[in-house]
C-alpha cells in the first residue's frame, strides 16, 4: 500500500432526489410555518380582544413569546441531526423575531417588510439552506421566517372569521 494514493470522491444525490427531500421541507419549512399559524391565530382569537385600543402584543409578538419559550423543546424536535446546544436555536429566534417585532410594530413598511420582503427571503433561504448542514443558530433564522409569516397567516384568517 507504499505509494498509493487514496481519493475520496464526493457523490452528490440525485437531483430528483435532493428535489423531493420530504423531511427537510417538513421540519424547515412546513412546520415552523404551521405552528406560526398555530400561534398567531390562537393569539388573535383568545388576546387580542383583551388587549384594547393598543393592539400589543400583537400576534407577530406573541408567536415569538410562545416559541421562545417552547425553543429547547423545538430544537428536540425539529433540529434533530444537530451538533450544538438549544441556546443557539434560540438566540436565532430572539435575533430575527425582535427585527421582526420591530418591524411590525414600526407601522411604516411593516407589510412590505415584515411580509413580502419576509416571503421573499424565506422562499430564498428555503431553497437554498436546505442542501446543507447547518448550525442551530441559522436554524432559527430559517424558522424565525416561517413563524412570522405563519403568525401573519394565521392572525388573518382567524380575524376574517371572528
Amino acid at each position: 500500500m507504499d505509494g498509493e494514493a487514496t481519493s475520496e470522491m464526493v457523490v452528490e444525490q440525485p437531483l430528483l432526489i435532493r428535489a423531493l427531500d420530504f423531511d427537510t421541507g417538513a421540519r424547515h419549512i412546513l412546520a415552523p410555518a404551521f405552528l406560526g399559524v398555530i400561534f398567531g391565530g390562537l393569539w388573535q382569537w383568545i388576546v387580542m380582544p383583551e388587549t384594547g385600543d393598543l393592539n400589543l402584543p400583537n400576534p407577530i409578538h406573541g408567536t415569538f413569546l410562545i416559541t421562545l419559550v417552547l425553543s429547547p423543546l423545538l430544537y428536540r424536535i425539529l433540529i434533530k441531526d444537530s451538533e450544538g446546544e438549544w441556546w443557539e436555536y434560540s438566540l436565532g429566534l430572539l435575533l430575527l423575531g425582535g427585527v421582526f417585532s420591530m418591524i411590525w410594530l414600526s407601522g411604516w413598511g411593516a407589510m412590505f417588510c415584515g411580509g413580502y420582503g419576509a416571503l421573499l427571503l424565506w422562499v430564498w433561504i428555503s431553497t437554498d439552506w436546505g442542501r446543507y448542514q447547518l448550525p442551530p443558530f441559522r436554524y432559527g433564522l430559517w424558522h424565525a421566517f416561517g413563524l412570522d409569516l405563519g403568525a401573519f397567516a394565521g392572525s388573518v384568517l382567524v380575524y376574517s372569521m371572528l
